[in-house]
């Protein structure tokens, strides 16, 4: 009796610990459910304000983010969305009509590195722009409040959004030179153009010229979220990781399947809209440059 009483107990206390461990996995899941949810809402809110879905401020929908009007309405609500964030958002007026909008992320130990993290926000004349370059800022967005909840971070961030890529990278030349100017030890640049297109739903991406080692850091960021899905490598110069490249910063550009047959038809077109955006992609591609970000300041 004695015997079969413990393996009674012994069953029941295995029993109490299987439903203890589910219910304590279900409620991981139901959490990181919650804030996925968060995030693609997030995403979907700055996506209609940056692209004429809805007012940007009282009474404004943007057509475009081309004239120098529309984009010092960009500026001032992505200024605003920054402080939002918890942050001291800083302008770099390079010019009379081209304005940069940076913020710095401090590292939570001594550290004299940095991490640049940007997207352009201006558009061509008469296109909303959400897949070029909306999605990139949007990415940013995101990454820039969510990294202010790490704990440890071994080297400082600057988000940054560049202002003119589409009349020859003026914004984020000036930047990479500002920069250069200020001796800033970088440690990396990633710079997002294009990143809400995905026909085939294969959820790949390409990152453009990578400095060496980037292929490993977004393969491990790839692993630890846990997806299986294709990275490819272009020679692609052209977007903003040039501007940085060309002062020696190691630099990459991430896109959709911009040289691999996958990237958006309504590029530069009044056809570049919030309804062609595949959010699902552009939050999967969002935690995965997350996820590297985070393995860099490990």
């Amino acid at each position: 009796m004695n015997g079969d009483n413990i393996l009674k107990k012994c069953a029941n206390f295995i029993w109490f610990a299987v439903l203890l461990s589910a219910v304590f996995l279900f409620d991981i899941c139901s959490a990181q459910q919650e804030i996925t949810s968060n995030t693609k809402e997030l995403q979907e809110n700055i996506m209609a304000k940056l692209t004429g879905k809805a007012e940007i401020s009282p009474d404004i929908l943007l057509p475009n983010r081309f004239s120098l009007e529309n984009r010092k309405t960009v500026r001032s609500y992505l200024v605003n969305l920054f402080k939002e964030f918890g942050y001291d958002p800083l302008t770099h007026a390079y010019s009379d009509e081209g304005e940069n909008i940076y913020a710095v992320l401090e590292s939570t130990v001594p550290s004299d590195e940095y991490v640049v993290l940007g997207a352009h926000y201006d558009t061509v004349q008469e296109c909303p722009g959400a897949n070029d370059n909306a999605t990139g800022v949007v990415i940013v967005m995101t990454i820039a409040k969510t990294l202010r909840q790490l704990e440890n971070r071994s080297k400082n961030f600057i988000f940054v959004l560049f202002d003119q890529e589409e009349r020859g990278m003026r914004g984020s030349r000036a930047f990479a030179q500002k920069l250069k100017d200020e001796n800033k030890n970088v440690h990396s640049v990633h710079t997002i153009d294009q990143m809400g297109w995905d026909e085939d739903g294969d959820r790949a991406f390409e990152l453009e010229i990578p400095y060496e080692g980037a292929v490993e850091l977004y393969e491990e960021a790839v692993r630890l979220q846990g997806k299986t899905l294709k990275i490819h490598t272009t020679n692609e110069r052209g977007s903003d990781h040039s501007s940085f490249r060309r002062l020696e910063f190691k630099a990459v550009g991430i896109t959709e399947e911009y040289r691999n047959s996958d990237t958006t038809p309504h590029i530069h077109k009044p056809t570049d809209t919030y309804e062609t955006i595949n959010f699902d992609y552009l939050l999967s591609t969002t935690l995965i440059v997350e996820e590297a970000m985070k393995i860099l300041v490990r």
